[in-house]
């Protein structure tokens, strides 16, 4: 049976349905991402503010952004006042140092204030400097942690796994361990057109929340409206390797529950060992080299060639073609290993 079909149309029907009808499958699919986003660009705002001192470097743009960063309550903002530039690594007193030339600005902070990171990018933005010309170090080279920043491919990245493990893994798991699967493996309906009906809701709930995920980017100034569409591909490809991984999970397991725990247990890992809150160079050797090998890590970093270019390692053609590559291998597996039921010998 191929898509299009009265039986794909009608699986795909009674897929949204079952797939709305759990309460707790919509919470984690729906809500949950939502409610993990919305933590983590709260915090992100509640890190704003304070006082902080800060010095702009010479330039004809120099009083544009002095004035600028003033109108901002806390920001007290001047010249810098030695006639040599910043000795690299060396604040000198201040929070933070502006280094303006042109349309591009370089900002090297206390890697303790990143409260000011929102603020200073506003008022450069108000000076006439877009995003992606500005930079951001600490004195020792690194990036510095931005929440803000932070929590949108955090929150990208929780959603799609909640979408393809509790919203696509343990409903399937779940109706084999009623018997479902085994009655729908007495009628006609291929297998195939069984497992890509569960497609077309959740891409479509993954769409919603790239476009939810990509009004943020562009409200707070992370992303030109040109380049949602590149999130928005990076997006659908990394839910589709996601997918196929948790059709692989459900390929014959039968215990929802304990599924849900193992579940629960990998997706903090799988957070932590990507790269979203230590740089993969902080990280031990050997979790590393581990993390390295994970295609979410991939995932992330395209990711932040849109969200958060300081922390992208690779190429995004490097990256799409590991995620390419991960939902071939995953739904390759799926589909070969895929049984209406345990016992089931074909």
């Amino acid at each position: 049976m191929k898509a299009g079909t009265p039986a794909f149309r009608e699986m795909v029907k009674t897929n949204a349905r079952e797939l709305f009808r759990d309460g707790k499958t919509a919470f984690f699919t729906l809500a949950f991402p939502l409610l993990f986003l919305a933590m983590f660009l709260g915090l992100g705002t509640l890190a704003a503010g304070g006082s902080y001192r800060l010095a702009v470097t010479a330039a004809p743009e120099q009083p544009a952004v002095i004035e600028n960063l003033k109108e901002t309550a806390g920001f007290n903002a001047e010249a810098w006042k030695s006639e040599e530039p910043p000795k690299a690594g060396d604040l000198a007193g201040y929070d933070a140092i502006v280094g303006v030339s042109g349309d591009s600005a370089a900002v090297v902070i206390d890697p303790g204030k990143f409260g000011a990171l929102k603020d200073i990018r506003s008022a450069l933005s108000r000076s006439g400097i877009a995003e992606p010309k500005m930079t951001f170090r600490t004195p020792d080279g690194g990036a510095p942690f931005d929440p803000l920043k932070a929590a949108l491919p955090t929150g990208l990245l929780m959603a799609l796994m909640s979408i393809a493990f509790f919203g696509t893994a343990t409903p399937l798991i779940a109706l084999r361990a009623r018997g479902t699967l085994r009655l729908l493996g007495t009628t006609p309906l291929n297998r195939m057109t069984f497992v890509l009906a569960q497609a077309p809701v959740r891409l479509a709930l993954v769409a919603v929340q790239l476009v939810v995920l990509g009004v943020a980017a562009v409200w707070m100034d992370f992303l030109p409206v040109a380049g949602t569409l590149r999130l928005m591909g990076t997006g659908l490809l990394g839910a589709v390797m996601l997918f196929a991984f948790g059709y692989l999970i459900a390929a014959r397991m039968r215990n929802a529950e304990v599924v849900n725990g193992l579940l629960g247990l990998l997706m903090p890992i799988v957070l932590f060992s990507s790269g979203l809150f230590l740089p993969m160079d902080m990280l031990p050797s050997v979790v590393g080299s581990i993390s390295r090998a994970l295609p979410t890590s991939y995932l992330v970093d395209a990711l932040n060639h849109d969200l958060n270019a300081a922390a992208s390692v690779h190429s995004l053609a490097v990256d799409w073609l590991v995620l390419l590559a991960g939902a071939l291998i995953f739904g390759g597996l799926a589909a070969r290993l895929f049984r209406w039921d345990q016992g089931e010998e074909r």
